[in-house]
């Protein structure tokens, strides 16, 4: 306080320090719930994707017709693939 008063009565302010204000890059609420929703849809997706695949693999070894899966459909080698090389 080496600084004369101004003339609003306050004292010169050469810095100050904010608490409970969000910073420009923190995400707001709304945008927070929408990540959250859109993680759990792509988790869901993702786990019924993994679902589809296991059922379709069983299937594949009890009848030993083969199933195509999303991996063949991507161009990816898969099991069925390998046993027709061999």
């Amino acid at each position: 306080m080496l600084k004369k008063k101004q003339p609003n009565g306050y004292y010169y302010c050469e810095s100050s320090i904010v608490f409970g204000e969000k910073h420009a890059a923190e995400p707001d609420d709304a945008e927070l719930v929408s990540l959250s929703k859109r993680l759990v849809e792509n988790a869901v997706l993702k786990a019924v994707q993994q679902y589809l695949e296991e059922t379709q693999n069983k299937a594949r070894q009890t009848d030993g017709s083969p199933v195509k899966t999303e991996e063949a459909a991507s161009g990816s080698k898969n099991d069925s693939d390998n046993d027709n090389s061999k």
